[in-house]
């Protein structure tokens, strides 16, 4: 299938796409909420089961160590992170138990089948999950049966067009997939996808962005709450939101007709290093190659008329979200 018929299935029906390579834990225990709150940009204390949120978990130093989707259950707390850092972040959890009747697992043997498109929902709830008209908030989630499979639906929050992921056993996950396409619904490859990703303006983490940056530069505003509790990090945050700008923002690049420079190419801004291009694509919209990077502030305040040139040639940039 062509990248432009996946774009417009993905854009005007629904299809069956590629879901995020992620890693997932689960936190039990009474404390869960409450210790998990303290290791956390998003507010998790007051969510009831059946909600989530999308957040950061810091170090000290108010770096990001991985990126964090929250979902509430009645009795514990699942969270999907970059793929590989679950030992990395059990690991930085488990230095800061103390008396915390807390418990972290991986959950290794969960994975996810993603459905995408504007309706999707509809599709989904003419399947047997009729949840999926229902879950209208970002990250709202709730058990579901679809095909005669038991699955954790779950509303995405950060995709460029309504998205949902079935949270199934990696063993039943690609069964549960193929059943979804012979039910009629159409793939759409992982270049459609990725366009609109970065059409979008979101970075992901280990691609855009690591354990180098500050929440601030991803220009992911929703994923910090600046009226939650303490937390690893909360006084640097903080303080760059409320005294400063930080140093490096995330823009949008758009390059110039016919060139498509790969990713780590390196970005010249006034005749110096600005940074390298993280992600890149083809646009969804015309013949122009577009990509994702982080850039100084200085570029930045340049907006929106900055230009900067990667591999000789011009790129425009513009901020990543707005």
């Amino acid at each position: 299938m062509s990248f432009e018929r996946d774009v417009e299935l993905l854009t005007t029906e629904a299809a069956l796409c590629e879901p995020p390579r992620a890693s997932r834990l689960e936190l039990m225990g009474p404390d869960r909420e409450r210790f998990f709150g303290g290791m956390v940009t998003a507010a998790v204390e007051s969510l009831e089961p059946g909600r989530g949120v999308f957040g950061f978990i810091t170090d000290v130093r108010g770096r990001i160590l991985a990126s964090a989707a929250v979902l509430a259950l009645e009795d514990r707390l699942w969270l999907e992170i970059p793929k590989g850092r679950g030992r990395t972040i059990i690991e930085h959890l488990e230095k800061y138990i103390v008396t915390d009747q807390v418990e972290i697992l991986p959950l290794g043997d969960m994975a996810s089948v993603r459905v995408a498109g504007p309706k999707s929902a509809k599709v989904l709830a003419d399947l047997g999950a009729t949840a999926a008209r229902d879950l209208t908030g970002p990250w709202s989630h709730g058990q579901v049966e679809i095909l005669d499979y038991q699955a954790r639906l779950v509303r995405e929050g950060h995709s460029p067009v309504p998205a949902f992921s079935l949270w199934q056993s990696s063993a039943i996950a690609p069964l549960m997939a193929e059943d979804l396409a012979e039910a009629g619904i159409p793939q759409a490859g992982i270049e459609a996808t990725e366009a609109l990703r970065i059409e979008q303006g979101h970075p992901l983490w280990g691609i855009d962005y690591d354990d180098s940056n500050l929440p601030q530069e991803t220009g992911i505003e929703d994923a910090v709450d600046y009226e939650k509790g303490c937390y690893l990090g909360q006084e640097i945050v903080a303080r760059i939101h409320y005294r400063g700008q930080p140093a490096r923002k995330m823009c949008r690049l758009v390059f110039e007709s016919g060139h498509k420079p790969t990713a780590g190419a390196e970005i010249e801004f006034d005749g110096r290093a600005a940074g390298t291009v993280t992600s890149v694509s083809p646009s969804c919209c015309d013949d122009a190659a577009i990509g994702l990077a982080l850039l100084p502030r200085r570029a930045v305040e340049a907006l929106p008329d900055a230009r900067a040139q990667v591999e000789a040639r011009d790129v425009r940039f513009k901020p990543a979200r707005g």
